[in-house]
């Protein structure tokens, strides 16, 4: 199992819309290519600040998933609401 954690932050003004277009397309296109659970939090200290997560069945899976053509308008639609993204790359030892 591999989770991939994004941190970053969208305009309070933004967040509104940010949060239709995950929920109409960014969640089900990548829970219907290859990613198991897509999942958005928001950070309860912070008025702009989420934190997203992904898992995966492993790192070769991830890399396919991530690396799929058709994924570019999709992380083009988050990266228009998305600033400041930071990226953890975790796998399970226990």
């Amino acid at each position: 199992m591999v989770k991939v954690i994004f941190q970053y932050n969208v305009p309070k003004q933004k967040q509104a819309e940010y949060l239709q277009l995950t929920q109409d397309k960014i969640k089900p296109f990548w829970e219907a290519n290859g990613c198991q659970s897509y999942t958005v939090w928001q950070v309860a200290e912070s008025e702009t600040a989420f934190v997203k997560e992904m898992l995966f069945e492993s790192v070769p899976a991830m890399k396919e998933t991530m690396a799929l053509k058709q994924a570019e308008p999709i992380k083009e639609m988050y990266l228009k609401f998305a600033a400041d993204v930071s990226r953890k790359i975790i796998t399970k030892k226990v």
